[in-house]
């Protein structure tokens, strides 16, 4: 009798502790499932690219920076874009149920209301960041935080005009880095490289996004006049780019020319095919393609960015 009692006290055991396993595996799960959607709902990719850029720029213009520079900089470039795609997911998340079902809000992965504090959240650490970097730091974040809160807004008015919005502020990354170091005009070529590039990239995101803006009455150049003219466009943005490549280091003093005239060729050359192949497939996987490749074009490009500034 007590050989059985004890045979069912180890069985009543062995079930507890795979219930207690089972439960812990679980909770596992639970958490690395919430970090990948606050991955994907951050764009982490994206933001850590500009947390380089910045500091690459930082680095190139003044290579013995501060270590408090490159943290902070760095701080408020991975906050602020982290809280623009939570706040823009946050915003669309209607349109996203068309063009991006998959997407932490819209599947319902991820609360709006705690998507709406932590977007919020960030960009305030973001201009407490700035805040230690000088009064031009803080207007140019502060400025930046407001119009990417309010982007889905100002999409619904002009989906173009927003646009612009979204090229304007990425080029700003390399602005943001030379007022760090107080040399705010050293890299005006870069910032008009950029500016167009992120442009161009912007209209080929509509392309993919068209059947959703067309839902919310959102104007974009490929709802107004098409696709093919979206692509010419983005073409054209393109191509200005990459005529300016060889020309620049003749005209500008760069501090490594060569340096900028490898990676941005490389960088230009694997968007512009992955670009060709969506054009001529518009396929999902064309478009991830192109999607990979810009952002390996992004971190070729900061590489590139490195040879630009300017000799002293």
């Amino acid at each position: 009798m007590s050989e059985q009692l004890h045979m069912n006290k180890k069985a009543v055991a062995s079930t507890s502790a795979s219930v207690q396993n089972a439960s812990a595996s679980a909770e596992e799960d639970k958490k690395i499932r919430l970090i990948r959607d606050l991955a994907q709902l951050f764009r982490l990719p994206v933001a850590i690219v500009a947390a380089i850029t910045g500091c690459a720029t930082i680095y190139a213009l003044n290579s013995a920076a501060s270590l408090q520079q490159y943290l902070l900089t760095a701080t408020i470039l991975v906050f602020t874009h982290s809280a623009a795609c939570a706040i823009n997911d946050y915003w669309d998340v209607d349109k996203d149920r068309i063009d991006h079902p998959q997407r932490p809000l819209p599947s319902g992965r991820l609360s709006p209301v705690a998507v709406w504090w932590t977007a919020l959240i960030l960009f305030i650490g973001a201009a407490s960041a700035a805040i230690p970097l000088g009064i031009s730091c803080l207007i140019l974040v502060t400025v930046s935080s407001i119009l990417l809160w309010n982007y889905s807004h100002i999409l619904l008015q002009s989906g173009i005009f927003a646009n612009f919005i979204v090229a304007t502020i990425t080029a700003a990354v390399i602005f943001l880095g030379s007022l760090v170091v107080n040399r705010p005009g050293a890299m005006l070529y870069p910032i008009w490289f950029l500016f167009f590039y992120i442009l161009a990239k912007e209209i080929i995101w509509d392309l993919h996004d068209t059947a959703g803006d067309r839902s919310q009455g959102i104007v974009t150049i490929a709802n107004t006049w098409g696709k093919e003219t979206a692509f010419w466009i983005a073409w054209g943005l393109m191509g200005t780019l990459i005529v300016s490549i060889p020309i620049a280091p003749l005209l500008l003093p760069m501090t490594h020319p060569l340096l900028f005239l490898v990676f941005s060729t490389a960088m230009m050359l694997s968007v512009t095919i992955a670009l060709l192949r969506y054009q001529q497939q518009g396929s999902v996987s064309a478009y991830e393609g192109f999607v990979f490749w810009d952002r390996i074009g992004m971190l070729l490009g900061v590489v590139g960015l490195l040879g630009t500034a300017p000799i002293l």
